[in-house]
């Protein structure tokens, strides 16, 4: 899921390149640290802030680690759950409430996962996340039952909505004269970690390795990224002066429920766009071969991760919001050349590729456009938008489903369409052409 949240603070001062971004780990080292709400404990002088640099680097360069791993468990559960369903001796498709577990313990958790990242700091919810992923992949493994695996998804899904809020918050946190870039880089890893999630599943399976085994090993190394992370000295959290936000407060923020807007329709149309691609391009016009739309799908999420790296690019020139716009545009046009185009196969490739790439930008960028309004509750506000996010994950691609059935590839590709353009409506209503909340 996309996509699964959060931050950026325009605080960008001068454009760089994306390689100098990454070679910095996204930390500009001489940005004043009053810029900054992560802090040390004791000021660094001028011997000890290079250590102090690092640590910020590092912290950041974990967090992208932990994204990739949430990609990878969004990934790698689908080709598994026939073999699950052996295992515990339960049909296909009572066996698919693993997913619905999942989704279930993911949206009750935000509430928890926004208010421990605020209070405690998004380092130790990282922490804790990652701790219970482990247990939760570790208790999927040795599961003999659906009860046992329901179980052990619930407390994936509480792992899964932990690791979201906190590598969002602390990437924001560290990086926040750079916000959008980081967090556009960071997203791009989710999308590596999906791809990487059905490959690491066709490699165990093609070599006879169980399901038990693989998630058995996954939940190991994902134990051994935790420990990093508890011996990695802990950055304290300060307020960001003249931002005292109450969660009451966000809860009735206009930004707020306009950001939610955005993601629901965002992630159902990302989703849904993800889940019925191989459907669209089977039943054109002119039908395209089972290997060639199987290969329409990579390209798609293929563009959405080129196109997070091109916001990263982008990121230090263009302001979030007005990125976003430019996406659900590029995204919008490429929509309706689909439905146009269902006579001429060979423009399916391009044109999914071009979805992907307008779709990247959106989900960060938005989350950039909250966490740069509101400094110092990062990590409520994204547990807040991640709501929205969810169940627009949810509900949208659902009712695409029931279009191509009830009525066709057409109508179902519209309903992405028209959630698309809703995206630009909304962003215009938040004041994009000023982008004023900074």
């Amino acid at each position: 899921m996309g996509q699964s949240v959060v931050a950026r603070l325009a605080l960008i001062n001068e454009p760089r390149t994306a390689a100098r971004v990454w070679g910095a780990g996204f930390c500009d080292m001489k940005a004043p640290l009053s810029r900054r709400t992560l802090q040390s404990v004791k000021q660094p002088g001028p011997e000890s802030s290079l250590a102090h640099a690092e640590r910020e680097r590092r912290l950041t360069h974990l967090a992208y680690a932990a994204m990739v791993v949430l990609g990878i468990n969004v990934g790698w559960l689908g080709p598994f759950l026939p073999q699950i369903s052996h295992g515990i001796g339960a049909s296909l498709d009572r066996t698919g409430l693993i997913l619905s577990a999942i989704a279930a313990g993911y949206f009750v958790a935000l509430p928890a996962g926004g208010e421990i990242g605020h209070r405690r700091g998004p380092q130790f919810l990282l922490i804790l996340a990652m701790v219970l992923d482990a247990a939760g992949f570790a208790w999927l493994a040795m599961a003999a039952s659906l009860s046992a695996s329901t179980c052990a998804a619930i407390l994936i899904g509480f792992a899964q909505c932990g690791i979201d809020i906190a590598v969002n918050a602390l990437v924001a946190e560290l990086n926040r004269h750079r916000l959008a870039a980081a967090l556009n880089y960071l997203h791009m890893m989710f999308g590596v970690g999906a791809t990487l999630g059905p490959a690491i599943d066709g490699l165990a399976m093609a070599r006879g390795v169980s399901y038990r085994l693989t998630f058995g090993g996954g939940a190991g190394a994902i134990a051994m990224l935790a420990a990093i992370l508890i011996v990695t000295p802990r950055m304290e959290s300060r307020p960001v002066e003249g931002e005292k936000h109450e969660l009451r407060a966000l809860l009735i923020h206009p930004l707020i429920w306009a950001i939610a807007a955005v993601l629901f329709l965002y992630v159902g149309a990302e989703v849904g766009v993800g889940a019925w691609l191989y459907s669209y391009l089977r039943h054109a016009t002119v039908p395209v071969a089972v290997s060639v739309a199987s290969a329409g799908v990579s390209v798609y999420w293929a563009g959405l991760i080129g196109g997070r790296l091109i916001g990263g690019v982008l990121a230090h020139r263009v302001p979030p919001r007005r990125l976003a716009a430019i996406g659900s545009l590029v995204s919008a046009a490429a929509l309706a050349s689909l439905i146009l185009t269902a006579s001429v196969p060979m423009l399916a490739f391009p044109i999914v590729a071009i979805v992907g790439i307008g779709f990247g930008p959106i989900f960060p960028n938005m989350i950039a456009a909250g966490a740069e309004r509101f400094p110092s509750r990062v990590a409520s506000m994204t547990s807040i938008v991640a709501g929205g996010a969810a169940l627009g994950g949810v509900a949208l691609p659902w009712i695409m489903g029931v279009a191509l059935v009830m009525s066709g590839r057409a109508a179902s590709i519209g309903i992405a369409l028209a959630a698309t353009l809703a995206m630009l409506a909304v962003l215009a209503a938040m004041g994009l052409p000023r982008e004023q909340e900074t």
